[in-house]
């Protein structure tokens, strides 16, 4: 059964998921270390809603982005999607599921094949599901690129004769193809100029109110998921540390971390001013994370508790949850978006 709440329905539900990769060095005597790029993530989204994933490179949100897909293997723990555990499902099961969870990617190059024409890019999800053929699958991959704002004339084109922006509407008309409920968007903007990345998150919006689309946005960069997010989740060091709605998290961040990121956020306001401690210092080597929060080698407001004890991620308040032994204050702000 699945989760409500508020009236929403929960289409995923993400229990206790990790993923460990084994790392080995030395050539003489081989040691064997343990990285745990995800590790066991509680994470619910809801129909129709975008959750945003932020954290530096290298805190595993694209990890967890492809676990959804399926493209990497879990470790442990369970993903359901629309009650159906995606960890236990035969290979024709989840090619089935498959039809309504897709993916955009953040190459737009590399994620097309270079020897396809946009035609057959598009139209080979349909055709491997069995879903159109001959004058229909025409017609239905010209509507496509209408949608994504391309004309129907650029099907018979190849990949390296498109920009950046139009080759990721490419990609996002290929992940339109099946009608997914559900769309992973792994850093879609991160490759482009700042002058398109508004275009396609735009795009994305006017998609999502005309398909009922629910999306996982996922980015290092705040001011992208702040502005097309509901809620965003904070990842540092394999684990999230806050969670909530946007504008509570934006204007009363509750972690240390989530403080650090949004004061390192551009402003374009030169009046705009933030009191909040700016991050410092490099993420701690993942084969070997500090002891306790993992955060407190990073974090100002560091005590003794903060070096031994691991905080769980706790309600903090309505619709938010933290993992700090000593939560901020609500108070601050800074405009990232509107």
């Amino acid at each position: 059964m699945m989760e409500t709440t508020e009236n929403r329905k929960a289409i995923l539900q993400i229990q206790r998921l990790s993923k460990h990769f084994e790392i080995s060095k030395g050539f003489v005597k081989k040691q064997t270390q343990i990285l745990k790029a995800v590790d066991e993530v509680d994470l619910v989204v809801y129909e129709g809603e975008t959750l945003g994933i932020v954290g530096e490179s290298g805190c595993g949100k694209s990890t967890l982005g492809n676990m959804i897909m399926h493209l990497t293997e879990s470790t442990s723990g369970n993903i359901l999607f629309e009650g159906a555990d995606l960890t236990q499902l035969s290979r024709e099961e989840l090619r089935r599921k498959r039809k309504d969870i897709q993916m955009i990617f953040q190459d737009p190059f590399s994620s097309l094949n270079p020897r396809w024409k946009v035609f057959d890019i598009i139209a080979e999800p349909l055709r491997t599901h069995g879903l159109a053929e001959g004058k229909s699958l025409k017609e239905q991959v010209h509507t496509l690129l209408e949608a994504v704002g391309l004309s129907p004339d650029y099907a018979n084109r190849f990949p390296h004769q498109f920009s950046g922006g139009q080759r990721q509407r490419v990609g996002i008309g290929r992940a339109l193809a099946l009608k997914p409920k559900l769309i992973v968007c792994d850093e879609p903007v991160s490759a482009l100029d700042v002058s398109i990345q508004s275009q396609i998150l735009n795009l994305l919006s006017i998609l999502q109110k005309r398909y009922g689309l629910t999306y996982i946005f996922i980015a290092h960069g705040l001011p992208a998921v702040a502005y097309i997010s509901d809620r965003i989740a904070v990842m540092y060091l394999g684990k999230v540390v806050e969670i909530g709605d946007k504008e509570d998290l934006l204007n009363h961040p509750a972690h240390p971390y989530t403080e650090g990121l949004l004061a390192s956020a551009p402003v374009t306001d030169p009046q705009l001013r933030t009191k909040r401690k700016v991050l410092e210092g490099e993420t701690p080597n993942p084969l070997n994370p500090p002891s306790g929060c993992a955060f407190h080698t990073r974090c100002p407001y560091v005590k003794d508790r903060c070096k031994i004890e691991t905080p769980a991620l706790q309600l903090a308040g309505s619709g938010r949850s933290v993992a700090c032994h000593y939560p901020l204050e609500a108070g601050g702000g800074v405009l990232l978006h509107g």
